[in-house]
């Protein structure tokens, strides 16, 4: 595999769409200069939308060089007036990326971020909580819960790891494999360059942990017919944290990379599946599809 590969003929509607010019005079939308990738922004939001450029920028070199391809995309950082204007989904701060080669993320939390931390405050025990809210602060209004806006911003890595293995062809055999990667990619990135965001992504991950018996099996994540609220998906994606923590404890992002290589060469449909990840990626993320395996042969059975 060459270094640095870009997507080829097959992706020429997102090239054309990338090649074409920003239309910044109808955007409305202000650029913010000297990042490797084009960034706009809402003109009431560039401070917010700086800091999650540099985030963007950081993620992008690291995954860049860590796994030999170069993903091409426009950076929209939107506050809530431009957000019907630009983006492809409708509730405010749910990033995304559109088939116009636009990574879209809000310049604040989504909404549903603010049920997330209530619904913690309702359920963790009381020193779980308090022990949150020490390291990530009290939610401005719900103030016995953790303000997750900083974990929230974080995020745009495990967004980009998402826009670079589409753009590469990685496959994966089941819909929540990608997550797992990106959040392995999300949990790389912040080791590599942000240890505080690690702290407040594994503190809020080890919080959850006695939420287990409440959390969807991880098939739950993309399966048919399967609807998750924002705090039965957030479970789900801190338990594929979990997992993806365990293998940077052991060997940092190695692992990370093989997991690419083999999605790249070939789809991980083996029926063996979980045995050969846990060979040839890592024990943890192995585990994680036998389990993903064995919820979706029960749902099958049942219906």
């Amino acid at each position: 595999m060459k270094p640095l590969d870009y997507f080829g003929p097959a992706d020429s509607a997102l090239a054309k769409a990338l090649a074409a010019p920003f239309s910044w005079p109808q955007s409305g939308l202000a650029p913010l200069p000297w990042f490797p990738f084009t960034v706009a922004a809402s003109r009431g939001a560039t401070d917010a939308a700086t800091r999650i450029a540099r985030r963007t920028e950081r993620a992008y070199w690291h995954l860049r060089k860590r796994l030999r391809f170069t993903p091409r995309f426009r950076l929209l950082v939107l506050d809530r007036a431009d957000w019907a204007k630009h983006a492809d989904v409708a509730l405010y701060g749910i990033a995304h990326f559109t088939e116009g080669g636009h990574l879209v993320v809000g310049s604040e939390a989504a909404d549903a971020w603010g049920d997330i931390s209530r619904e913690l405050a309702s359920r963790l025990p009381a020193p779980s909580l308090r022990a949150l809210v020490k390291v990530h602060g009290a939610h401005r209004v719900h103030r016995d819960a953790p303000d997750l806006g900083a974990v929230a911003e974080s995020l745009v890595a495990h967004e980009l790891a998402r826009v670079l293995v589409d753009q590469a062809r990685a496959k994966f055999a089941l819909p929540w494999m990608k997550d797992a990667f990106a959040n392995y990619a999300l949990i790389a990135v912040l080791g590599e360059t942000d240890h505080a965001g690690l702290h407040r992504l594994g503190t809020l991950a080890e919080a959850t942990r006695p939420l287990a018996g409440i959390t969807r099996d991880v098939a739950a994540l993309g399966g048919r017919g399967v609807k998750l609220t924002p705090f039965e998906a957030m479970l789900v994606q801190l338990a594929l944290t979990r997992a993806a923590y365990a293998a940077y404890a052991d060997e940092q992002d190695a692992p990370l990379a093989r997991w690419f290589d083999i999605a790249r060469r070939e789809p991980d449909a083996d029926r063996e599946l979980g045995r050969m990840l846990a060979r040839d990626v890592h024990p943890a993320i192995g585990a994680l599809a036998l389990t993903g395996r064995e919820w979706q042969e029960h749902v099958a059975h049942a219906a």
